[in-house]
């Protein structure tokens, strides 16, 4: 299933769109726990659209995938800041359904998940994060895309061949 063209967004005003989504979904959220969720939102894309959701490439640090730009502003200033300071309506509407179904659902699945077990799973063995970093012998790389679709596609997504 491919989604319309979509150019990708500012990390930021995802991260933000992603804090109001958690909220209405009942998600509750931390700085890391919104970190890991970007980072899964960010596979699904790949796997199931075939784009990516935000311009910010997620890179291997200690405890997982990391979107650095975005977890300075959640660092330094706290959720509710990023969510008020980078909202962007025109974003809600320039998503298409399917972005919105797909991020929906990954946030539905994986919110359930605490930060910490966000973390065991995305340092799992043949992940993405442990490809990039050599199972964290080398942090701070960036994550390739083509690394994160096939992951996804293979290991998270089912993919339904009529669609």
């Amino acid at each position: 299933m491919k989604s319309t063209a979509l150019a990708p967004h500012d990390s930021l005003r995802v991260m933000a769109y992603l804090i109001r989504r958690c909220r209405r979904l009942g998600i509750e959220v931390d700085a890391t726990k919104l970190q890991k969720l970007m980072y899964c939102c960010y596979g699904v894309c790949l796997a199931i659209l075939d784009h990516r959701l935000c311009d910010e490439s997620p890179e291997a640090w200690q405890y997982g995938p990391v979107f650095p730009r975005t977890l300075r502003q959640l660092k330094l200033n706290g959720v509710d800041f990023v969510e008020t300071a980078f909202e962007d309506p025109a974003l809600e509407t320039a998503l298409p359904e399917d972005v919105v179904q797909a991020v929906d659902q990954t946030l539905t699945h994986f919110g359930k998940l605490s930060a910490a077990q966000l973390s065991v799973w995305s340092h799992s063995p043949g992940s993405p994060w442990s490809l990039a970093s050599d199972d964290g012998a080398h942090l701070y790389d960036q994550i390739p895309d083509a690394t994160i679709r096939t992951y996804f596609a293979s290991n998270v997504v089912t993919v339904n061949a009529e669609a």
